[in-house]
C-alpha cells in the first residue's frame, strides 16, 4: 500500500472510532478496515501499532479507543 493510501486508512480508522463513540473492539475495527480500505491482517496490525505508538489510539487488550490527540488529528467527519 502506498503512503497516500496509508494516510487515508489511518484517518478513516480514527474517524470510525469517533463515529462509534470513541472505542471499538478489535474485531469490529479490523472488519471496518478490511472492507473499507482493503487492509489485510498484517497491514491492519502495522497501522494500529503506528496509531498506538503515535499516541492517537489506546489499546487495552480488547478495544481500541481514540485519544484526545487522535480526535484532533482526524479532522472533520465528512469522510
Amino acid at each position: 500500500m502506498n503512503e497516500t493510501d496509508d494516510t487515508h486508512a489511518r484517518k478513516g480508522i480514527l474517524k470510525q472510532l469517533v463515529r462509534a463513540g470513541g472505542s471499538l473492539p478489535i474485531k469490529d475495527l479490523h472488519e471496518f478496515s478490511s472492507l473499507r480500505f482493503g487492509r489485510g491482517h498484517q497491514a491492519f496490525s502495522q497501522t494500529m501499532e503506528g496509531l498506538v505508538g503515535a499516541g492517537l489510539v489506546g489499546w487495552d487488550g480488547e478495544r481500541f479507543a481514540i485519544t484526545d490527540a487522535g480526535r484532533k488529528s482526524c479532522g472533520p467527519l465528512l469522510v
